[in-house]
């Protein structure tokens, strides 16, 4: 069976190498696009030398649109959304994501980062708020399908999978990402610069809920 790897990158020249010599290393991963959303850094010719296929945007479109341009890009029946500022994932990672699918016990899996260092209380906490916002993940490209494309252009889309999975009865697995994490967002853009940006992520994240809840 098919199985794409699609990494939306929007200026993360400094991971984004090691996210895809995970999916290469990853048996289960037949194809790997990396869709540059408009980055203005070196991200772009980084994604290219190491041979993967390249997609890219003249402007910025967003996450949701990158993974359309991604998703219109592969016939694949399987798709794994990966986030392209993740450290130390490994393709151990990815083919644990992906087993519940072959398997046909779930029909998404997704991977939060490691929190394991906050304490097993806080790693609970985090494990189960991070869940439904969490990019990187493995699903069937019929559920992709369904989702209607007017949630596809803007927000984030994590929140209209996590709502589209339960409004369908999907079976979805959470699994953590032991040894993983993310690069703040202040430190990719600065302290200000960062904080304006998870301002921003959390409102979006918020007012899409809250539109879906309402439609």
């Amino acid at each position: 069976m098919k199985i794409a790897a699609i990494i939306p990158a929007f200026n993360e020249e400094k991971t984004i190498a090691d996210v895809i010599r995970a999916a290469q290393e990853t048996d289960y991963i037949n194809e790997i696009i990396v869709v540059n959303d408009g980055s203005f850094d070196n991200t772009e010719r980084i994604a290219k030398n190491c041979g993967v296929k390249v997609i890219s945007l003249k402007t910025n479109q967003g996450k949701s649109g990158a993974l359309e341009e991604g998703v219109r890009s592969t016939d694949a029946p399987i798709l794994v959304f990966i986030d392209a500022d993740i450290i130390n994932l490994s393709s151990e990672h990815l083919e644990e994501l992906i087993r519940p699918l072959l398997e046909e016990k779930f029909d998404m899996a997704v991977g939060t980062i490691d929190r394991s260092n906050l304490g097993r209380f806080f790693s609970w906490l985090f494990e189960k708020t991070e869940s439904p916002f969490a990019g990187t993940r493995a699903l069937r490209r019929e559920f992709w399908e369904r989702i209607p494309k007017k949630y596809k252009k803007e927000y984030y889309i994590e929140s209209v999978l996590t709502y589209f999975a339960k409004k369908y009865s999907l079976r979805v697995k959470p699994i953590v990402l032991y040894g993983t994490k993310h690069i703040i967002k202040e430190k990719k853009y600065g302290v200000w610069q960062g904080i304006r940006e998870r301002a921003k992520m959390f409102w979006q994240i918020f007012l899409i809920n809250i539109i879906l809840r309402i439609r």
